[in-house]
């Protein structure tokens, strides 16, 4: 993680959000990161003056392409980085996405390698996860290291 290019936003402490969208077999939409190379469900910051179900609604929308109806909040956890010598703390709010509209698609291949609907099984063995989606399985009952 030494060689990652942090813009202004990720330098200073806030709110992320992650979603765990799930498809119609149940397979999760998993996103391969560019920035930090590891797979992540789809997270983001909220903006300063959102709320944090807007930040996720509007963060969704510009990653994915899809409409949230409906949500649930399943967690939420402190995480603290080291950041360019700033120690930044970002609560992180995990969702459960229960209802969406629109055709999924990855609107920012710049940050997102690949997009695509993974089984849980298969997101279990992928050689590097993000905090975010280790805390989803962690709800889950499954521990394991960010990288194996």
């Amino acid at each position: 993680m030494d060689n990652i290019k942090y813009n202004s936003d990720d330098i200073v402490s806030h709110h992320g959000v992650a979603a765990v969208i799930k498809n119609q077999q149940g397979e999760i939409l998993m996103q391969k990161h560019a920035k930090y190379g590891f797979w992540t469900i789809p997270v983001g910051k909220v903006k300063n003056g959102q709320s944090i179900e807007e930040g996720l609604k509007q963060e969704i929308l510009e990653e994915c392409n899809i409409y949230i109806e409906k949500s649930k909040e399943i967690t939420v956890r402190n995480y603290t980085y080291n950041r360019n010598g700033n120690e930044v703390l970002v609560a992180s709010h995990l969702f459960e996405i229960l209802h969406y509209s629109g055709e999924v698609k990855n609107n920012e291949p710049q940050k997102h390698q690949q997009q695509i609907f993974l089984p849980l099984e298969k997101i279990k063995t992928l050689a590097y996860l993000s905090d975010l989606t280790l805390l989803y399985l962690e709800t889950l009952g499954i521990k394991r290291e960010a990288k194996i």
